[in-house]
């Protein structure tokens, strides 16, 4: 049974609407995620642009052809957009306005002209082009999902080249004045396969963006909004993953309380961040930073021994000490203190680990701040604060045992 043209055009043009319509209330309940406010301009147009296709293959009208096939390449200039903008987070207004005006006037003047068949072609080979571009795009941001994401491309490529024989028929065939819309094999399987197509693109790139929203919200469960480091509750999740042996060092701002009183609050929160930073570049891959709570924070280090732990708190200390900071009392310096614990067990108690570095931290506190104490051995306080004079030499005596 032959296939009904324009049926399959409708159907296009009604699965546009109905993807549109999704896109737009998908926009509705996170409108953060604005490349699906572009999704939903682009696919409205190509549905638009197809009507008015179906309404010139009625009439062979060269203005109600160049009017929707002008909109069709628009709504294509949009989803290449939408693509650009969930990579990079920018919609390419240039680039989409390059795309659209310079692939309409290309179809435009030649149909215009009466030479509907030249413009046919254009129209054709500037939706083969853009949607290839398209699919290079998806493909250069691959490593977000694996799966996905080259699967997206092949389909945006498909769609693409199915183009290309409707375009080549017509230049075999050389007629530049048509009397009627091409009817052969290329362009029902065009139609087919963009039909087949739009539905697969549009599921996977909701599912792609809700999967993006899903750890957008891990992160933010994760991730304490002042410092970006993790939180308490991150840091637990890591350790029940790691095997030891582990060093945690909880770190702890001297006077802090002095610091918001004297200096305010947004000295404060400057003094926080600052020493944020600082504990990123000490662990880097080597460990997890994260905030506990306040001006409470800490260090874990996966297969570290207790004295790289306590050399790496000590070089926190001298950093953050080193540091300047400017509040409502002036110029002003801040110091923090810090209490290890280390752990040889392969799984590996974080709440033994919390209290020993606590009992350590304490330790530190009691011989007057900006120190570093260490406590080691399961069930003994081991604990050794070394005051700022011999810090270097007192390192290697982290493991002696006070009573």
């Amino acid at each position: 049974m032959p296939l009904d043209y324009h049926s399959l055009l409708t159907a296009f043009a009604l699965s546009g609407c109905g993807l549109a319509v999704t896109f737009f209330v998908s926009w509705l309940a996170s409108r953060t995620e604005r490349f699906l406010i572009a999704w939903t301009f682009g696919v409205a147009f190509m549905a638009l642009g197809v009507l008015i296709y179906s309404w010139y293959v009625q009439t062979m009208s060269p203005a109600i052809g160049a009017a929707g096939y002008t909109i069709l390449l628009t709504g294509l200039a949009f989803v290449f957009g939408a693509g650009r903008e969930f990579r990079t987070g920018v919609l390419p207004w240039r680039s989409m306005a390059v795309m659209a005006v310079a692939s309409s006037i290309a179809m435009a003047v030649p149909m215009l002209a009466g030479y509907n068949g030249a413009a046919i072609v254009m129209l054709n080979l500037a939706a083969t082009i853009i949607l290839l571009i398209t699919a290079w795009d998806y493909w250069l941001g691959r490593s977000e999902a694996r799966f996905a994401i080259p699967l997206l491309t092949v389909l945006y490529a498909l769609t693409g080249l199915s183009f290309v024989p409707c375009a080549v028929l017509l230049l075999l065939d050389g007629e530049w004045r048509l009397s009627q819309a091409p009817s052969n094999w290329a362009e029902d399987l065009n139609i087919v396969v963009c039909l087949l197509t739009l539905s697969g693109i549009g599921a996977l790139s909701l599912a792609l963006n809700q999967a993006r929203l899903a750890r957008g919200h891990k992160r933010d469960a994760e991730i304490d909004p002042l410092t970006g480091l993790l939180n308490r509750r991150a840091l637990l999740g890591r350790i029940e993953v790691i095997k030891g042996p582990a060093a945690l060092i909880i770190f702890d701002m001297d006077h802090f309380k002095t610091t918001n009183d004297v200096h305010g609050h947004l000295a404060g929160d400057e003094v926080l961040r600052s020493f944020g930073k600082i504990l990123m570049l000490a662990c880097r891959s080597k460990g997890a930073a994260a905030r506990l709570g306040g001006e409470e924070f800490a260090l874990l280090l996966p297969g570290a021994s207790l004295v790289t732990a306590a050399k790496l708190a000590e070089g926190v200390r001298r950093r953050l000490a080193k540091r300047h900071f400017s509040g409502n009392g002036g110029s002003f310096a801040s110091t923090v203190s810090a209490g290890i614990a280390w752990s040889e067990d392969s799984v590996i108690d974080f709440d033994r680990l919390v209290h020993d570095a606590d009992k350590a931290l304490y330790a530190a506190k009691r011989n007057g701040r900006d120190r570093v104490a260490v406590s080691a051995d399961d069930t003994e306080l081991l604990a050794q604060s070394w005051s700022p004079e011999g810090r270097s030499d007192a390192v290697d005596l982290v493991r002696l045992k006070v009573g």
